[in-house]
């Protein structure tokens, strides 16, 4: 019987076995292992700490707090595993997809420029400076320098081979069914038998409310379909992540290659990319950077996010012993340090992290995050 199960192998389960293995616990991870159903894997990478928020609130002081441990957890996974993450904290430069938007950036800058003077507004001039004259200008952008990337595959892999190295137990290709709660500990039934554990943590992404079909849950995790293209451009010298109002955003990448995302289809699980989110992709990243238009796709895929209502994670304790850790849409990546080790030692000392009430299931209304 393991000590600690974690349902789901991203970047939060992986992170929670990982800090979690620093202690006396036998621990272990369970994942169906499916090509294409994945997030962290296919993420873009982006540190967006600052660029997701336009107020202050429980999510935003960890995103923040998240994204300052990326440099040390970027040293020591290299250290453990050899992999590099490639961390970088080049900047972001946001800009109003269109006229509608200013408004909105507008006050988004106004909280940010509060909180950390280094983020600035953005003239035409300053622009094409900051971009080597590869941004085409919109009716507002603003530069936010301490938001970084990392490469979210590197990032994984290296996570696994940390877990593995660590000796936490790993089953391959293994479908959970069911949780059932016993007398003082859970079987969990899954398409390769069953597994016992005496805490269970549900970390399955955009299914985690459908692994637990057999509770009733306040609130549901529902997948979004992202689709994400990598090109090639060898004659563009941009540095700074170039995000988007719509949604769609420009990562540079080492070996002059750019990763453009994302669509965002709601409730949609399939795998694979369509013509139409290709399209999306292409044009809105070419009319923001026309050089990309000579660019060669190198490749496109497609992952499913986790989504709650209002964006605000579920982070909760639903029985003695089994906990949901989900949701974080498209801030998995920069959260997962953090929540690593804010749940580890949850279970560890059996207190629940400070604000994390503003992530349980039976949150109210007006603790909503809006952004």
């Amino acid at each position: 019987m393991h000590d600690v199960l974690i349902i789901g192998s991203g970047v939060i389960g992986m992170s929670i076995a990982r800090q979690l293995s620093q202690s006396h616990l036998d621990i272990a991870i369970v994942d169906r292992d499916i090509p294409g159903m994945h997030a962290s894997y296919k993420a873009g990478g982006m540190l967006g700490a600052q660029n997701e928020f336009t107020t202050d609130n429980e999510l935003f002081q960890l995103a923040v707090a998240s994204r300052s441990l990326f440099p040390e957890l970027s040293d020591a996974l290299f250290h453990e595993t050899g992999i590099d993450i490639e961390f970088q904290q080049s900047g972001l430069i946001k800009m109003a997809s269109s006229t509608k938007d200013v408004k909105w950036l507008t006050q988004q800058y106004d909280f940010l420029k509060s909180k950390d003077p280094s983020v600035e507004l953005l003239s035409d001039d300053e622009l094409f400076n900051l971009s080597n004259g590869h941004v085409e200008p919109t009716d507002l952008a603003i530069y936010i320098p301490k938001d970084g990337q990392i490469n979210a595959n590197h990032y994984t892999k290296a996570l696994l081979q940390s877990v593995i190295q660590r000796d936490v137990h790993r089953y391959y290709q293994t479908e959970v069914q069911h949780i059932h709660h016993n007398n003082g500990y859970y079987t969990v039934t899954t398409n390769n038998g069953d597994i016992h554990a005496k805490k269970v943590i549900v970390a399955g992404g955009a299914w985690s409310t459908q692994l637990l079909k057999d509770y009733v849950l306040p609130r549901q995790v529902i997948g979004v379909k992202g689709e994400v293209l990598l090109v090639e451009q060898p004659s563009l010298k941009l540095n700074h992540t170039v995000f988007m109002t719509n949604g769609c955003y420009i990562v540079p990448k080492e070996k002059h290659r750019y990763l453009i995302g994302a669509t965002s289809e709601f409730n949609n699980y399939s795998v694979g990319n369509s013509e139409v989110g290709i399209s999306w992709l292409l044009k809105h990243a070419q009319q923001r950077i026309p050089e990309l238009s000579h660019s060669h796709i190198l490749k496109q895929w497609s992952g499913i996010r986790p989504y709650t209502e209002h964006e605000l994670p579920i982070m909760d304790q639903i029985n003695d012993g089994l906990f949901i850790i989900t949701g974080h849409y498209r801030n998995g990546i920069l959260l997962s340090p953090i929540i690593g080790q804010d749940i580890a030692n949850w279970l560890l000392s059996g207190i629940k992290p400070a604000g994390y009430s503003a992530f349980s299931l039976s949150r109210s209304e007006q603790n909503e995050v809006y952004h």
